[in-house]
């Protein structure tokens, strides 16, 4: 369809004007921010989707914002990887967090600090915020010192032997939290059903129905 210029501009300021409506709108909303912690195959990024669904289902804005997500945009920019788990560079990601971003940049903070700026953005739009891959105690611990609503769920899977290396078992990230007690809840990743009844139990007690 043809619009003369004026017809063009003046759509095009009354789409501006509501944009800048919007944004003048924006409120911060009292986050909610939901980590789920544990070893590789541990059931993290199942629960992870358990409280999304659960939080979507009942009303909620929800995201789900992994610590990891700019480490595999770089490995995929680098390498042409699909992201998929499937064939994941497993010893790739743990060298390049190690011995690139912690060692060579010494950056320990380098996801931290993104993370943080993204919860911040998040915030003008989400209800709830997930974190799907703790790895380290500081993960947490950050989180909780900014933000007043921060449950970390560490999830323990007993005698299942991964299919990672020895090598990427010693790794920092599978090991770090190991000695680390400071959950708010742990579940016990034993079968698919109980997971996750006991992953609503735990919204249940957060208040994870939305009547408003």
């Amino acid at each position: 369809m043809y619009y003369s210029n004026f017809t063009f501009i003046y759509k095009f300021a009354i789409i501006l004007v509501s944009y800048e409506a919007i944004i003048m709108d924006l409120k911060r909303r009292d986050i909610l921010i939901i980590c789920t912690c544990g070893k590789a195959r541990s059931g993290k990024s199942m629960v992870a989707k358990y409280i999304y669904d659960k939080y979507k289902n009942d009303g909620y804005s929800v995201i789900i914002s992994p610590y990891t997500k700019y480490l595999k945009q770089y490995i995929s920019d680098i390498t042409g990887w699909d992201k998929s788990d499937n064939n994941k560079p497993r010893d790739l990601l743990q060298s390049l967090s190690k011995d690139l971003i912690k060692g060579k940049l010494n950056n320990k903070n380098f996801f931290i600090n993104r993370q943080l700026e993204d919860i911040d953005f998040y915030s003008y739009f989400f209800d709830v915020i997930i974190v799907p891959d703790v790895r380290f105690p500081r993960e947490i611990e950050v989180l909780r010192e900014k933000y007043n609503k921060v449950v970390s769920i560490g999830i323990v899977r007993n005698n299942y032997d991964s299919d990672l290396t020895d090598s990427e078992k010693q790794d920092e990230t599978e090991t770090s939290l190991d000695n680390y007690h400071d959950y708010d809840y742990v579940l016990y990743n034993t079968n698919i059903d109980k997971l996750k009844k006991d992953t609503y139990k735990i919204i249940e007690k957060l208040g994870g129905n939305n009547n408003g």
